[in-house]
């Protein structure tokens, strides 16, 4: 259901817009679609969620893309692991007044110090942590933990095959019993610092020490403060996973305990939370949290990277990362223990698991599901705090009272490919109406028509969508959806049918992050909303048995897609493979367009000039730029333009199942930005060679729909660079040349295909390699929205093989005038 990457500013406040949606797994192990289809979505999202490629190095990349700006570094270990495992102020106490001595530290030494391997250091930590479990256990403290060294184990999850180095799992997982990220209680990432560099890091620490006793002396000021930074500074400054903040001169803001354990010893600087980017290790561990947010709807993740003996606790959630300050277990080896104890005490809702996800109706969450196949879904009741802020409450008043769970009846069908963004998880199954005594008194009245329109057939199958969008975007997409199907009932069969839509909201979410001093303000970090959308269940495109049903179901959404964009005034700016959808519940094939998180009212595109939103393969050129133009009617035509073509390409219709293997010769439109514009921008100049790649159900309509939109596109490609160069002579008034023949296109197209591509020649006909970005705001006297008249309704269906009008029924004539006068 969910297949987005949205985008509405330069700045990354706005991360909910760019990165959405890599299929990454193997196509036999899960299936990401809206249907019974065996086998995985294609690789439809560019962006920096974008983890499809095993190559480790572009992982690392994307993944850092994903959490740029996002990362909250040097938070205190001990309201870390207060906050994230609910550990109380009592249990630190305990610990810090404890003398801890590690078992099995001396072992771990050696093997550094020699400069074995990293993976002999493995046992030796976690004979290391045993050792402090045990203790813990003596000492009357209840521990649920097992520790697992994968050693070079590959994990497959449902982004990738990687490799952690150990696992922590809940003490009723057994050395028999599967690894897999589903049961895993967090994460354990080492490395090693070749032998060399740490001999010169501590050369270096004793020259800085030296110093800073030094300057203390002669500037009279708190050596202990200053010591304690530059000693630290070298052996930081080597890890660049535990970079330390730049300026180490810093005022200290409060006081905080002696590092040392020691609780009446001299306070030492303190150090603020700070951002920070995502660098060393880091990039592989958010990889690891990825797969355990993945593996069962879970709200945040946690785990830690070790760095020799330096330790950096982890936090990862959909708004972004983290980071405690680093410590050296070696120095400091209560800490260990009271992240030790903390692991050992939290509970599934702690370790980050979904607590409204069971394995029964009345069953409590007390063990993780291996699968969330056969899972309840548990609907919250509506408690909305004052002011409507915080609380849960059924969005749009849809379906409150009316359904108590939501029994899952298979694997995922989707599964969000990053750290951060929304998030989602599109789980298949059937609600469960609540019974008499559950339904609050007066629901019924209250819902009132939505009870009678959500009576669900027996048969009927569902899905509900779990995710994350920004708490700034007012408009919801069961809000969304609810808006149109009232305003436009003509084209309710075309829409998604919604049968309850619910939204947790600040507090109740339950995120740990709300506990840090609210970080999110703190650090202008973009904060989300929690939501369960709950639909009727629809097939793809590619599930369509004949070319004839595909082009009825096209055709549906066009036409659907034009009418809650004239009629409506909301435009979906995210048209995909994936977001267009059949069902044949009306005795007919029927064209859905679905997925209407990024829908916006036409009023407030206009208010923003700086939309990127869409799916990288299927995103307009303009929108490809560095800098994009205001998202608009023709961007979607265009994408829809984009969707047939991919479609032709790789829908082998009737003659077997899709498999979803990505042609040649249409790769770069699922690269970067830049490669898939430069991609795109030869297709339309030179469109031959991906056309002669159509399947063979297609040929039919090659010359009667495939290439008649592709001469118009490349008008109107023509004309955008005419437009352009227009405006940037300074002329005050632009008239458009009347479309290019279609023996001038030709012509065109094989003048370009004899030019050799390392060329640069003294002449060159009007066609576009690169489109310049579109002015913004454009001139009144620039048709840019419509480049010329080209990319209109009306001229796109007419190059489907001739006019369709829109589908208003009679009685609806009359009241779709009056909304065409209402104003904007």
């Amino acid at each position: 259901m969910d297949a987005t990457m949205d985008g509405n500013s330069s700045s990354h406040s706005s991360n909910e817009d760019f990165y959405y949606n890599y299929y990454c797994c193997d196509p036999a192990d899960l299936h990401y679609s809206y249907s019974d289809d065996s086998s995985m979505s294609t690789p439809s999202k560019q962006g920096a969620a974008g983890v499809r490629d095993r190559n480790r190095p572009n992982m690392d990349s994307a993944l850092k893309e994903d959490l740029s700006k996002l990362v909250v570094r040097d938070v205190d270990v001990e309201e870390y692991v207060q906050y994230v495992y609910g550990l109380s102020k009592k249990d630190i106490l305990y610990v810090r007044s404890k003398k801890w001595e590690l078992k099995g530290l001396s072992t771990y030494t050696e093997k550094l110090d020699k400069g074995e391997k990293e993976e002999t250091l493995y046992e030796p930590f976690k004979n290391i942590m045993e050792n402090i479990f045990e203790t813990l256990i003596e000492d009357g403290r209840k521990i649920d933990i097992h520790h697992a060294s994968l050693g070079t184990k590959e994990l497959k999850g449902t982004a990738n095959v990687r490799k952690p180095d150990q696992l922590f799992f809940f003490g009723s997982h057994t050395d028999e019993m599967p690894v897999t990220w589903s049961l895993s209680k967090a994460f354990v990432e080492f490395a090693v610092t070749p032998k060399s560099h740490r001999l010169r890091d501590t050369i270096l620490g004793q020259k800085f020490s030296k110093i800073s006793e030094e300057v203390a002396v002669a500037v009279g000021s708190v050596p202990d403060t200053l010591t304690a930074d530059l000693a630290a500074a070298p052996t930081i400054f080597s890890t660049p996973d535990l970079a330390a903040s730049p300026t180490i001169f810093s005022t200290p803001t409060r006081t905080k305990r002696h590092s040392t354990g020691d609780p009446d010893g001299p306070p030492p600087p303190a150090k603020r939370p700070k951002l920070g980017p995502l660098t060393g290790k880091a990039p592989q561990a958010a990889g690891y949290a990825l797969e355990l947010m993945a593996s069962t709807c879970r709200r945040w993740a946690t785990g830690l990277v070790i760095i020799d003996k330096r330790v950096c606790l982890h936090y990862y959630d959909r708004v972004g990362a983290i980071f405690t300050t680093p410590f050296s277990f070696d120095k400091e080896p209560w800490k260990l223990a009271l992240f030790a104890l903390a692991i050992g005490q939290c509970d599934l809702v702690q370790a980050g698991f979904e607590p409204l996800i069971a394995s029964g109706f009345d069953a409590p969450l007390s063990q993780p599901l291996s699968s969330l196949t056969h899972a309840i879904l548990k609907l919250p009741k509506a408690d909305v705090k004052e002011g409507g802020q915080d609380g849960i409450e059924y969005t749009g008043g849809i379906g409150p009272g009316i359904w108590s769970h939501f029994k899952v009846t298979g694997n995922p069908l989707y599964v969000y490919g990053g750290v951060t963004g929304r998030g989602s998880h599109v789980l298949p199954g059937r609600l469960i109406e609540a019974s008499e005594e559950e339904i609050p008194p007066g629901a019924a009245e209250v819902a009132g028509e939505t009870l009678k329109s959500t009576a669900i057939p027996a048969n009927s199958q569902m899905v509900v969508k779990l995710s994350w969008p920004i708490t700034k975007r007012p408009h919801l997409e069961a809000t969304t959806i609810n808006e149109l199907v009232e305003k436009l009932p003509w084209v309710t069969r075309y829409l998604p049918r919604v049968h309850c839509a619910i939204t947790l909201k600040g507090e109740s979410i339950g995120l740990p992050r709300h506990l840090f001093c609210d970080m999110n303000v703190a650090f202008s970090l973009e904060q989300r909303y929690f939501t369960l959308l709950f639909t009727d269940r629809y097939r793809h495109l590619w599930e369509v048995k004949t070319l004839a049903q595909f082009q009825v179901a096209y055709l549906d959404i066009v036409e659907c897609h034009y009418t809650t964009t004239k009629y409506g005034k909301i435009l979906h700016r995210d048209i995909s493979e994936n977001n267009l959808l059949w069902s044949d519940a009306a005795g007919r094939v029927t064209g859905v367009l679905n997925d209407w998180d990024l829908a916006t009212p036409l009023d407030a595109m206009c208010k923003s000039t700086n939309h990127r939103t869409g799916t990288g393969p299927f995103m307009a050129l303009d929108l490809l730029d560095p800098v994009p133009p205001v998202h608009l009617y023709r961007h979607d035509l265009e994408s829809l333009f984009y969707v047939l073509i991919w479609a032709a390409v790789h829908y082998d219709i009737g003659r077997g199942p899709h498999t979803h293997e990505v042609n040649k010769k249409l790769e770069k439109w699922a690269g970067t930005y830049e490669t898939a514009h430069d991609a795109k921008a030869s297709f339309i100049t030179k469109p031959a060679s991906v056309l002669d790649c159509v399947k063979a159900a297609w040929r039919p309509v090659r010359q009667t729909w495939l290439q008649p939109l592709c001469d118009l596109f490349l008008q109107a490609r023509l004309n955008a660079n005419r437009l352009h160069s227009e405006q940037s002579n300074g002329r005050d008034a632009v008239e458009v040349e009347e479309p290019t023949t279609e023996m001038d296109l030709l012509a065109m197209r094989l003048w370009d295909e004899d030019q050799d591509d390392n060329e640069s020649p003294a002449s060159s006909p009007p066609v576009p390699q690169a489109i310049a970005p579109a002015p913004a705001p454009p001139s009144d006297d620039i048709d840019f929205e419509t480049l010329g008249e080209c990319l209109t309704f009306e001229k796109f269906m007419a190059a489907l093989g001739g006019s369709r009008p829109v589908g208003i029924p009679k009685k609806y004539s009359a009241y779709a005038e009056s909304l065409l006068a209402m104003p904007k």
